[in-house]
């Protein structure tokens, strides 16, 4: 178990209400939790002195925004926190061990790519929860349902434009993924770099709901789900987790 993990299971029992919220606690919540969230979900990898810290000096520019406007200090400090949250502190070699390796077959720019997150993306018109589907408020409720179900593969048509895309996801605040959808599902940025021939972009892409039964996911539908790609000639999927 992660130490985000630990800090969604802390404090769960009956007391919990009566007690305060520590630190840790705290700062696990923006991963999982009531202040779930994706931009600052990588607290949960700091320890606390380090939390705090940076709570604190964010609380500063805030500050200082509401007085001079400008924004651009405050984005770059935020992007640099949440590549020290999540870079490792030492250089890591990757290893699967239990998933064959494919080497690319050419270069990257002659192969066929599609696009699959797990952030919860869909086209507006094609909710695949149907039309009666959870809002992303009511899903942070069902997240239990979520964990105990099936995950159902949503296709996203290659020129989809971005304000037809939404997000619903019950383990992190997909709002920011709702008002840019680049940020979980970087379709436009992919659009550009095929315009740029760097790469060839297949007619479909794909987005799926993370939190879902992994044993479904692995066992039944992702072969189900290859299968499909396959059938499309896709040689190559970029895969964006949260």
């Amino acid at each position: 178990m992660s130490e985000a993990d630990e800090h969604h299971t802390e404090d769960t029992g009956a007391d919990a209400a009566e007690q305060p919220m520590t630190m840790a606690a705290f700062r696990g919540s923006f991963y999982y939790g009531e202040h779930a969230d994706l931009q600052f979900k990588y607290l949960a990898e700091f320890d606390d002195t380090r939390a705090a810290d940076a709570i604190a000096e964010v609380l500063a520019m805030v500050g200082e925004v509401v007085d001079t406007g400008d924004l651009d200090a405050l984005r770059s400090r935020l992007v640099e926190l949440q590549v020290a949250g999540y870079a490792p502190s030492e250089p890591v070699e990757p290893s699967v061990d239990d998933a064959p390796f494919t080497p690319l077959s050419g270069p990257l720019a002659e192969q066929r790519l599609a696009l699959i997150t797990a952030g919860g993306v869909f086209d507006r018109d094609d909710d695949p929860m149907g039309p009666d589907g959870p809002t992303q408020e009511e899903s942070l409720a069902l997240i239990k349902d979520f964990l105990r179900g099936t995950p159902t593969l949503s296709t996203i048509a290659v020129d989809t434009p971005p304000e037809r895309l939404t997000a619903r996801h019950p383990g992190y605040d997909a709002r920011t993924a709702q008002r840019d959808p680049d940020t979980v599902f970087p379709l436009t940025h992919l659009r550009a770099a095929a315009a740029e021939g760097r790469v060839q972009l297949a007619d479909e892409h794909y987005a799926f709901t993370g939190a879902t039964s992994q044993r479904r996911l692995e066992q039944q539908v992702a072969p189900r789900w290859a299968e499909h790609m396959a059938a499309r000639e896709v040689d190559v999927v970029f895969l964006v987790a949260t």
